[in-house]
């Protein structure tokens, strides 16, 4: 038998028996989704799925600091995703971490490590993350994560007490800037934490203009000034309607991989022009900060709240010397539209697409706190 030690990391969902029972089809299309959400952070994070049952997935990694950090990444996704569900639908996952000498065969891991992973995720709050001492020690100071100590804990199954720790932040909160003034939401709602994350986007755009698909007049002034003008109104037919072979040439002209079903929905007669505008397809010729990825931004459906389903997706790197050398992909995202723009939170990093009354999107991107800088780009309507 060969044996290793590696770091194995756990994750269920939180009462999936009641989802199911609920709405059967509807919370397995989604976890189909979450999957996906899973597949590429741990695949980014160097890990790898081992195995997976109904809502319970198995991940490896060789790295307990990865793991953590693909935790977190997760966490923080599916919250975004799970803002467009009223909370009684919403997929809330609890992820446990811990290092072990596993046993591997035919590629599945066993071994009371896994188990203790699985534990451990039980001991963890719906959305939050819950480790091992072994786990603490190694990623204690390495990362912006802080911990709580739980104490030895026993488990189900496990003769010896796990002392396991309990990740504080940035996992269980969504980190926000201070803003420097409080935007309202449309509709006239209460702000939610999301809403506020990236209200004013602190850099002055770099002078960009990004010639898209379709070429509008007046980007150059609205970027030099670096505030963008109010949104523009839309029709719900002309945004409803796309032209699928036009997007996805102009997504291959660029490297960027799209999913395999792309779809507009018309929005509902309560929802306001403002919040229509931001619906269908966005792209453009240069990338950020005019030389980095090309991205484009699916905006599928969205509501009278505010609360939009969305589809980021980016090219690969632009040259071989760039040090982020990860492949192209997408990633489904769930967002809030407020005065401040579309806003929602990925991998730590917060993004602010804002319409333009010219009809284009001006994006600003806020990084983790531990990278310094911003930036910015411009997207036009692809139809």
């Amino acid at each position: 038998m060969k044996r290793k030690i590696s770091a194995i990391l756990a994750a269920d969902i939180a009462g999936y028996s009641k989802l199911v029972a609920e709405d059967e089809e509807e919370t397995l299309r989604r976890l189909a989704s979450y999957r996906a959400v899973f597949d590429d952070s741990v695949a980014r994070w160097g890990g790898r799925i081992f195995n997976t049952a109904g809502d319970a997935v198995l991940a490896e990694f060789p790295s307990s600091v990865d793991a953590v950090r693909c935790a977190v990444d997760l966490q923080e996704s599916i919250r975004t995703r799970n803002l467009a569900f009223p909370p009684s639908r919403r997929m809330i996952y609890r992820i446990g971490i811990t290092v072990a000498d596993v046993v591997e065969r035919e590629g599945d891991l066993l071994g009371d490590g896994v188990n203790i992973a699985a534990r451990l995720g039980d001991l963890a709050d719906p959305g939050g993350i819950c480790v091992s001492r072994a786990v603490y020690e190694q990623v204690a100071g390495k990362t912006s994560v802080t911990f709580a100590h739980l104490g030895p804990q026993c488990v189900k199954n496990i003769p010896s007490p796990v002392d396991a720790y309990r990740i504080v932040a940035p996992a269980n909160v969504i980190a926000a800037p201070r803003p420097r003034a409080q935007a309202k939401p449309t509709g006239g709602r209460p702000l939610s934490a999301l809403a506020i994350i990236g209200v004013v986007a602190a850099a002055v755009v770099i002078g960009l203009q990004l010639r898209g698909v379709v070429q509008l007049p007046g980007l150059a002034q609205n970027a030099a000034l670096g505030a963008p003008e109010s949104p523009r109104l839309a029709s719900r037919e002309a945004i409803a309607v796309i032209d699928e072979a036009k997007v996805r040439a102009f997504a291959s002209s660029q490297a960027i991989p799209l999913p395999p079903a792309l779809k507009i929905m018309v929005p509902g007669a309560t929802v306001p022009p403002n919040v229509t505008s931001y619906l269908g397809v966005w792209g453009g010729e240069q990338g950020w900060n005019g030389n980095g990825r090309h991205i484009m931004l699916l905006v599928e459906s969205v509501d009278e709240t505010g609360a939009a389903l969305c589809v980021l997706a980016q090219g690969p790197p632009p040259d071989a010397k760039n040090p982020d050398q990860r492949p192209g992909r997408f990633r489904a995202i769930a967002g809030l539209i407020t005065d401040a723009g579309l806003v929602f939170a990925l991998a730590g990093a917060t993004f602010t697409f804002r319409s333009t009354t010219n009809g284009m999107l001006w994006g600003h991107l806020d990084p983790p706190a531990e990278r310094n800088g911003g930036l910015n780009i411009s997207l036009s309507r692809i139809q």
